[in-house]
């Protein structure tokens, strides 16, 4: 936004744009989104990927397929529930 003030852009016009852009990339976004949650084999696949990837940055990526499985197996027996209670770790 810098660039822009400096090319003597007023800032609301500047605001407007990136809200503009904000609205067009959510658009596509949702536009390309699937949902899988009334076909539980690629429910279970869609979760087990994003596992793999939020694993793949910590220190378990050598085992990551065995921790992904074990994430989404806790998460999928809460059966749509949001309370985590059920959800323990055992060191």
């Amino acid at each position: 936004a810098e660039k822009l003030v400096n090319m003597r852009l007023h800032p609301q016009t500047i605001i407007q744009g990136y809200r503009e852009a904000m609205n067009c990339a959510l658009k596509a976004l949702e536009d390309l989104s699937v949902n899988h949650v009334e076909d539980p084999e690629k429910y279970k696949e869609d979760m087990l990927k994003i596992a793999r990837t939020t694993l793949s940055s910590k220190i378990l990526t050598n085992d990551k397929e065995h921790f992904s499985q074990l994430a989404v197996d806790a998460v999928l027996r809460l059966k749509g529930s949001t309370n985590l209670d059920s959800i323990q770790m055992i060191k």
